[in-house]
């Protein structure tokens, strides 16, 4: 029967095989005449996966899948999809290192509880991030051959009081969000060189002004 080894105590993750997971196996879409992938990361990454039920669980063969904002993970050579739901995960993109993602956040323009948001801050006053694909198509000028892409986008949300919102990270916008402190947020940018297109650079603004 299958069984769990414990990964580390004190995380409560567990290593492969899933003992108790339940999977189904899915049929992956192919998008053969599209160019670029639907993933956030297009090769099989290693995480940690925290379900709805609390149980945790690491993979070293997870992708997330934008188009559909559906996470996935190969067990058996067969590509599955989590029958339990999944509350939040961890991803290792090769460059940054691990980005997380969660759910259950209030629902907000065409999105619901169920999509995921990068979490770059999740002090009292938080920012998260959407990443999300669409198809564009286009053909050159005299052409009738249709060229299909990928393409990405990117906003941002704050949540404070409950109250979840997009916003344009600037600095403005952050002023907004915590009143009353444009003094320390002007001697943080005259100390600090600052990229608010940065995610790193915006973590740290949030980290410094929630103090």
């Amino acid at each position: 029967c299958a069984f769990l080894m414990p990964f580390v105590a004190k995380a409560q993750y567990e290593i492969l095989p899933f003992g108790d997971v339940i999977r189904t196996p899915i049929k992956e879409k192919k998008y053969t005449d599209v160019e670029g992938t639907p993933y956030l990361i297009d090769k099989w990454s290693k995480g940690k996966v925290t379900l709805k039920n609390g149980k945790r669980y690491q993979y070293d063969s997870l992708r997330y899948n934008l188009m559909d904002d559906k996470l996935v993970f190969i067990d058996a050579g067969k590509m599955m999809h989590f029958a339990e739901p999944v509350a939040e995960f961890e991803i290792n993109d090769g460059k940054t290192g691990n980005l997380i993602y969660k759910n259950g956040l209030p629902a907000v323009d065409a999105l619901n509880t169920s999509s995921f948001f990068q979490i770059i801050n999740r002090d009292k006053i938080g920012l998260y991030k959407k990443v999300s694909k669409s198809i564009t198509e286009s053909k050159q000028y005299g052409s009738a051959v249709v060229n299909k892409t990928f393409n990405t986008t990117y906003s941002y949300y704050s949540l404070k009081n409950g109250i979840f919102s997009k916003i344009v990270p600037n600095k403005k916008s952050i002023l907004a969000l915590f009143e009353n402190k444009e003094n320390q947020l002007n001697e943080y940018l005259k100390s600090q060189k600052v990229d608010f297109k940065n995610d790193a650079d915006l973590e740290k603004i949030f980290t410094y002004l929630n103090k």
